[in-house]
């Protein structure tokens, strides 16, 4: 457990001190981010520890943008499509990334757990999405 807890304060310091770059990161370390945010989440709810559930939920809720924005990785062809869909999925986390702080500071663990999982479910959409079609189907 403690060993959990160091880790999570790594990677914590590991994410303040890259925030600090945004312009210099790359989608992928975004990404990463991001994920490490959720897992910080994630161990939160677990251990019933609000602070740890908002400071990962305010790292998603204003993750720095890849530098040259998430576009480039997008086949040319298949932009339009991507735009489109981008902002509904943009909502979907970060909008439920607020409200998991919203629901926490209001005291209602199962309305922010329920936030929690559709903020996971609009990442795997766009994951999904971005997938398909960074290969070309």
């Amino acid at each position: 457990m403690k060993r959990l807890a160091l880790l999570l304060f790594i990677l914590g310091f590991s994410f303040a001190h890259e925030h600090g770059k945004e312009q210099e990161l790359t989608l992928k370390q975004v990404m990463q981010m991001v994920s490490l945010s959720a897992q910080k989440m994630l161990y939160g709810f677990m251990l019933s520890n609000d602070a740890l559930i908002m400071e990962g939920a305010k790292e998603i809720a204003e993750h720095p943008m890849p530098k040259g924005g998430p576009l480039q990785y997008i086949d040319p062809s298949r932009r339009e499509e991507f735009l489109r869909l981008m902002p509904s999925f943009e909502r979907q986390v970060h909008g439920s990334a607020e409200e998991v702080i919203r629901f926490i500071k209001e005291g209602k663990k199962e309305e922010a757990l329920k936030a929690y999982t559709d903020m996971l479910q609009g990442c795997m959409s766009c994951h999904e999405l971005f997938r398909d079609r960074i290969r070309g189907r």
